[in-house]
């Protein structure tokens, strides 16, 4: 598969090669295989399409997911390029080795390469990455970020925006919607976009029993789907925000790790190539894989619906529906009785 991979890759085609590089990140995802990963750098460092090099970036970061001190050479070799879409790989690198460890050492690089480097797609990544390194300890990234989440850098405080929606994704966290609501006003369009996806992460799953904002937020996503003077990069996040909190018919929610508290690889690779939506808005696709399913499904040996009864000492408003968006009624327009003039009434 890999081999059929690189023959796409090669033919040096910049829509099918960056499908290819991305498919060869997630064919070979974790296993830092050494023929793999120098084919890809060789190739990031021949072909002359920006959209190439960047899959390839990611597609390198895939393959070493889960391997957290076995990439630190790669990423080290990586940082020292003078192309910033191979330092961007260094970015992705470091995400994926130590996603979900809250390595100290990793987070330090992070943020100094946030607050450093010269190209802004580093500085967002980079920011957004402290999600992915701290999803099992949501309750840092808040505090962390939180004066990230106030910088003079638009790319730095969408990146804030990310890691909160990211670490936090399906708590309905309070600090993290406190971070995020004033961002719903910045000036920038694309902070805007960050902050509705966030708060789609965090409160999906939510119904006013828990958190009450919920339904202030739902009622924001609509009015700025339907304001004609947004901006199109707002509206865009609205609408999708609005299909993420909705997700699955509000029957799924996001799910990083497994009931048992270990990594899902194929749910974090979605979430890392669901932030390449800002490049190219269909990879949004890809946070599929990060959905797992919340509602009680039975099913007996023949895959058909057995006649059981549940009982559930919950009280039904811990775990009802949100109410939908109710339209307003337009009401036809009544036909008005025509006046007769005492005039006319005296001719007749």
């Amino acid at each position: 598969m890999a081999r059929a991979l690189l023959t796409v890759l090669y033919a040096d085609s910049a829509i099918s090669g960056e499908a290819a590089a991305l498919a060869l990140g997630l064919v070979m995802m974790g296993t830092n295989h050494e023929a793999t990963l120098k084919d890809m750098l060789l190739y990031a460092k021949e072909t002359v399409h920006e959209k190439i090099i960047r899959a390839l970036s990611t597609g390198i970061g895939l393959v070493m997911f889960g391997r957290k001190q076995e990439a630190d050479p790669l990423v080290e070799r990586l940082l020292e390029e003078e192309d910033p879409l191979l330092r961007l790989g260094a970015v992705h690198t470091i995400t994926m080795a130590y996603c979900g460890t809250g390595d100290n050492n990793a987070i330090r690089k992070l943020l100094h390469l946030a607050v450093s480097d010269v190209k802004d797609d580093i500085r967002r990544a980079a920011v957004t990455g402290l999600g992915f390194i701290l999803l099992r300890s949501p309750e840092q990234v808040p505090r962390m970020v939180e004066l990230l989440s106030e910088s003079y850098n638009p790319h730095v405080r969408m990146g804030s925006a990310l890691a909160l929606g990211i670490a936090c994704a399906g708590s309905g966290s309070k600090a993290a919607i406190a971070i995020l609501e004033p961002m719903l006003k910045d000036a920038v369009d694309f902070v805007v976009e960050g902050a509705s996806v966030a708060l789609a992460f965090i409160l999906i799953q939510q119904n006013d029993t828990y958190e009450p904002k919920v339904a202030d937020v739902r009622k924001r996503f609509a009015e700025t789907i339907e304001t004609k003077s947004a901006e199109p990069v707002t509206k865009f996040g609205a609408a999708i925000s609005q299909g993420i909190i909705d997700a699955g018919g509000r029957n799924v929610t996001i799910g990083l790790t497994t009931s048992d508290g270990q990594l899902n690889a194929p749910a974090c690779a979605g979430m890392l190539l669901f932030t390449q939506f800002w490049y190219w808005f269909p990879l949004a696709h890809f946070l599929a894989l990060s959905f797992k399913p919340t509602a009680l499904i039975a099913v007996n040996k023949d895959l058909k619906m057995p006649n059981i009864s549940l009982t559930c000492n919950a009280r039904k408003g811990m775990f009802a529906y949100p109410a939908k968006v109710e339209q307003p009624v337009i009401q036809a327009p009544t036909k008005i009785a025509t006046a007769i003039l005492s005039t006319t009434a005296k001719v007749r």
